[in-house]
């Protein structure tokens, strides 16, 4: 009991230093987190809505007709996503003489870098939520229970793929460069600043249809979730659910497995 209660305590710290080490000696601190994401849709917005003419999918049943919306609720569970792993995965040779110095559990450094950045997601959501609110006249605060549940299985998810690349890295420090290589066109392969109904469903590649092959992508579950819940405002499918779940506890379960076989050797190799 008392180990456990000193490894929470040891993730809580971590978590705090991580956030404080994010903002240090910043002018605007938390308020980059809001300025980020709205950069980002100004951009992606003028480049797909304005010059590419892609037009958001119409909400069902909220009636919702906004790219601005469309995007954002998908595009910050997806930075969390980029963010978390990009960090995570550097997490433990960054501090390698930490390591070398004293024991703890590894697995609390990616966790608590993914930690860190979920509090950052907690904020920018509830920034969201505010703007729906005002800007569209949508009530989606009936909807935090359900958002809140579909963060945390995302934060889960995080977690497990943080693990596995944290560790990886360890060993082979090309990881880090490849994930960066790997982020982006894993973007594009989710509907992020699409809708997904501008995947071909009639086309095939290997007698398998290209839709059937998009969705294998788990952030596809969670794009079509966080849509249903912010744009759509209904609760995704029993079977978007069952997906997510599935999902998240496979890839927790392998990320834990693969941490602790490669966790004894990690002193000598960072």
């Amino acid at each position: 009991m008392l180990v456990r209660f000193l490894q929470v305590d040891l993730l809580i710290n971590l978590t705090r230093r991580d956030l404080r080490s994010k903002y240090k000696r910043s002018a605007l601190g938390w308020t980059w987190s809001v300025l980020n994401p709205l950069v980002a849709v100004v951009v992606y917005s003028a480049v797909f809505s304005v010059f590419l003419r892609i037009q958001p999918s119409t909400g069902d049943p909220s009636g919702l007709r906004s790219y601005a919306v469309f995007l954002l609720v998908t595009l910050l569970p997806w930075q969390f996503h980029v963010t978390s792993l990009t960090e995570a995965t550097r997490s433990i040779t960054a501090n390698g003489p930490l390591i070398t110095k004293i024991w703890f559990p590894r697995w609390v450094l990616p966790t608590s870098a993914v930690l860190a950045r979920f509090l950052t997601l907690l904020v920018e959501m509830a920034v969201l939520l505010l703007l729906i609110a005002a800007i569209e006249g949508h009530m989606t605060f009936a909807w935090i229970p359900v958002l809140l549940l579909l963060m945390a299985l995302q934060l889960l998810f995080t977690v497990g793929l943080a693990l596995m690349v944290s560790a990886a890295n360890v060993y082979f420090r090309d990881i880090q460069h490849f994930l960066g290589v790997a982020l982006a066109p894993w973007m594009f392969l989710t509907p992020i600043l699409y809708p997904l109904n501008m995947v071909p469903a009639d086309r095939e590649f290997l007698g398998v249809g290209y839709r059937t092959l998009y969705q294998l992508n788990p952030m596809v579950s969670w794009a079509k979730a966080y849509r249903n819940v912010l744009y759509d405002l209904r609760l995704p499918s029993a079977e978007r659910w069952l997906a997510i779940a599935t999902v998240t506890v496979v890839v927790l379960a392998v990320g834990f497995w693969i941490f602790h076989r490669l966790e004894p050797r990690m002193a000598e190799e960072v």
